[in-house]
């Protein structure tokens, strides 16, 4: 007998578990309530596509293990490759980091380039896979206590049943799992919110014929000083800049071109407004506000349903800020892929809950780092740091005050934002000698006049 297995949702999170389940089911439907484009363009699906999506360096390695020959593609759709470091400005609380060879590179795509090339690897290694498109998912069947397809209705045509040993909820935030399992006679989900109110402004610009020697400006707010603003630039594919104002705390960027500019403007360092306010501009200027932060606890369900499981942002949602979507969604079906390994089909019962509680404890450094940051915005809503909680934030105070002068501490910061390394790294004897080190130092200061200048390479440092 063949085995089917259902997606919701064709975003990156469904594609990557697509591809983890094209190798153990014989047959692999992605239902997706948007047309899928043919080519990269945005869909009403996905409406922070025209923001800066960052694609870290674990994602990224992740995905290319996944799709040999992506890597290619990124050189073919001419997705910059930087270094960080080298290629970065990147100005934390603690001023301006040194600009050295951290060793960690990664390409800068846009989310519907990297969302394209992946459906389209997908549809060409694996033909068992098929990507169901203008088709919405009306809810879950079910016999017993397993759940066994999907109802969905396609676009002007009738509703209909379709059958699975296996359904993945990839849906993303507005994902209804809480509410059909509740209609089928099951709890729904405890939730943990941590809302930051965050607004985006993004407007596309040509790249400048004489650009700066970065391919990658981020300029980071700063709770410890008030700022609740801050800013991106990156590099895309096609000679573009991305260019992203942020604010926190319902500090929302304006989406008129004078606004957008005078937002700019008022960031604590010139270097962003003097880097667009004469570059040629290539859209409107798109806005997007978000809450913040929820985690569903689908780990904590008392009666899991078989046959179902639920990733990517339809179980955690980030804060976007600090671009860990993309990157878990492929730890999560990296984590599948393991349990698939190991277990013989028809799943046997108790795996969708083990997966569940697998899940939770893959994602966590990614939600206690985004959780943690925007908890120290004092309009940030959720439960308030205990004081195991407060002692981290401290520390990671005194690591951001000394970045910008110990290359050991930023290399290992770098590593753990890029999720390629466990925050308990910069909690290692070795770095917190070196923290506390810099703290006896006196004139660790930035001044205005360094605030306004983006520090050049370097090749080497002396510490």
């Amino acid at each position: 007998m063949s085995t089917r297995a259902i997606i919701i949702g064709g975003s990156i999170a469904g594609l990557l578990h697509a591809r983890i389940l094209a190798e153990f089911f014989d047959d692999v439907s992605v239902i997706e309530r948007d047309a899928l484009p043919d080519a990269p363009d945005f869909r009403n699906g996905v409406p922070q596509g025209r923001h800066v999506h960052a694609l870290l360096a674990q994602g990224q390695q992740l995905m290319e293990q996944l799709f040999p020959g992506l890597a290619d593609d990124f050189v073919e759709i001419g997705a910059p490759r930087l270094t960080w470091g080298l290629d970065t400005a990147y100005m934390t609380s603690g001023g301006w980091l040194r600009r050295y060879d951290t060793g960690i590179q990664v390409n800068q795509i846009t989310r519907i380039a990297l969302e394209y090339l992946i459906r389209r690897r997908l549809q060409k290694l694996y033909p068992n896979v098929t990507l169901v498109s203008d088709c919405v998912v009306e809810g879950l069947s079910s016999e017993g206590d397993r759940i066994t397809g999907v109802r969905c209705t396609p676009r002007g045509g009738e509703t209909e049943t379709r059958v699975a040993d296996l359904v993945v909820d990839a849906s993303g935030r507005n994902s209804k799992a809480p509410e059909w399992l509740k209609t089928l006679g099951y709890e729904a989900p405890l939730e943990t919110q941590i809302k930051s109110y965050i607004g985006y402004a993004t407007r596309w610009y040509e790249r400048p014929p004489d650009p700066p020697d970065w391919r990658l400006l981020f300029i980071q707010a700063n709770p410890k000083r008030g700022i609740l603003r801050g800013a991106a630039i990156f590099e895309v594919e096609d000679g573009r800049w991305l260019v992203t104002l942020g604010g926190v705390n319902k500090d929302y960027p304006p989406t008129d071109e004078d606004g957008f500019l005078e937002f700019g403007r008022s960031l604590p360092t010139p270097v962003f407004y003097e880097a667009i306010k004469d570059a040629r501009p290539l859209s409107p200027v798109y806005g997007y506000r978000i809450e913040g932060n929820r985690l569903r606890h689908y780990e904590k369900l008392t009666r899991h349903p078989e046959g179902f499981i639920v990733v990517g942002d339809a179980v955690c949602g980030f804060n976007p800020l600090y671009g860990q979507g993309m990157t878990v969604a492929a730890i999560e079906a990296v984590l599948l892929r393991e349990m698939l390994t190991k277990t013989a089909l028809p799943l046997p019962n108790g795996f969708a809950s083990a997966f569940q509680q697998r899940l939770a404890k893959a994602i966590q450094n990614a939600w206690l780092l985004a959780t943690g940051e925007d908890l120290r915005y004092p309009g940030t809503e959720g439960t308030k740091p205990g004081a195991a909680d407060r002692f981290v934030q401290w520390y990671t105070d005194r690591v951001l005050e000394v970045m910008p002068y110990d290359e050991t501490i930023t290399r290992a910061f770098t590593e753990v934002a890029n999720l390629t390394a466990s925050p308990t790294v910069l909690l290692r004897p070795a770095i917190a000698l070196r923290v506390l080190r810099h703290q006896l130092r006196s004139g660790h200061h930035e001044h205005a006049d360094s605030l306004s200048r983006v520090p050049p390479r370097v090749t080497s440092t002396t510490l």
